[in-house]
């Protein structure tokens, strides 16, 4: 199976688009997982901290690795601690406090592999880094009913106008459940808030065909529905970078960093499995793309999503999938 390339390969500076990738994993050491890095792509190790490392120079840029953590990636233990009277700068071992905290949190809590953007045309390479996390024996999603691990996709996006990234959004809604029951979405992600959908009254706004908002008004309107970070398609980076001032104005989130990319957050990374597939995981989000770009088609399937909300008494998520399902398979 190869990687299907989207319609748009460049972006609107008609520059070719990249795509950054992020694997949540366990089941090695964080050196032993750089220096894996280093010895595929090239570059130089360095350990930032006793929770994250960085490989630059390498054939495309900058990897990090960190734990996922955020109170240990940035210390906020260290207030915790202090809160109670215990300042943790004047111990003579801190090193071996936070290994061991180190130690514990990287049981439940994975590691992270980020990529740097890499262009489309050479995403096929990342395949070499599964692989090997494959030859390692890392653990992913379905080791353990605890790991809720998962892989973010990160795709430039072709435009950045609200048309755009509104076309990309419906359509995404409208294969989302599709998706959900072709990917089969591990139970522990599952009961997690990682990857809500979005809700119902939201999708009746935004399909709706007279919805033509300005990139203010889609913004605004994004977090009056409440969405956040947890979204399994995240707006919020590329808002930032629209207007970070609005978007930090409207969330209290501090994890989000501003970029021109989606944040695709749905898949797993069910690395532990060899059926399972960076490729597919890939190609199943051109197909959003592809369904953005047909805009008959778009509004087609928003009309009849619509329709379909407003006359069923109970969900008709099951008819749907089936209805999408014909979609995806007229067009792959």
């Amino acid at each position: 199976m190869n990687f299907i390339l989207p319609p748009h390969v460049k972006n609107q500076a008609d520059e070719v688009r990249t795509v950054g990738f992020e694997f949540e994993f366990t089941g090695l050491e964080m050196e032993e997982a750089a220096n894996m890095i280093a010895r595929l792509y090239g570059g130089k190790t360095e350990q930032i901290s006793t929770y994250e490392f960085k490989i630059s120079g390498s054939e495309f840029g900058t990897f990090k690795l960190e734990l996922d953590a955020s109170i240990l990636l940035h210390k906020k233990y260290e207030k915790i601690l202090e809160s109670i009277g215990v300042d943790i700068s004047t111990f003579r071992n801190k090193d071996a406090i936070e290994n061991a905290l180190r130690g514990v949190a990287s049981t439940v809590v994975p590691f992270e592999i980020i990529t740097p953007p890499i262009t489309l045309e050479k995403i096929p390479q990342v395949v070499r880094l599964v692989d090997e996390l494959r030859i390692w024996k890392a653990k992913g999603t379905g080791s353990s009913f605890f790991y809720a691990f998962g892989m973010h996709i990160n795709p430039e996006v072709p435009s950045l106008t609200a048309e755009s990234l509104l076309r990309h959004l419906k359509a995404y809604v409208l294969l989302d459940p599709w998706i959900r029951k072709d990917v089969k979405i591990d139970l522990s992600r599952k009961i997690t808030p990682y990857i809500n959908e979005y809700e119902i009254e939201y999708l009746r706004l935004i399909l709706r065909e007279d919805y033509n908002p300005g990139l203010e008004m889609l913004i605004r309107d994004y977090f009056r529905f409440k969405n956040s970070r947890n979204r399994s398609l995240d707006l919020i980076p590329v808002f930032m970078h629209l207007n970070e001032e609005l978007a930090q104005k409207l969330t209290k989130d501090d994890l989000s960093s501003a970029r021109p990319t989606f944040h695709y957050r749905l898949p797993n990374f069910s690395i532990e499995d060899n059926n399972w597939s960076l490729v597919k995981e890939w190609n199943r989000w051109v197909l959003v793309e592809k369904l953005a770009d047909d805009k008959k088609a778009l509004q087609q399937y928003s009309k009849a999503y619509l329709k379909m909300d407003k006359d069923a008494l109970f969900s008709a998520k099951k008819k749907w999938v089936m209805l999408m399902d014909r979609w995806v398979q007229n067009v792959q």
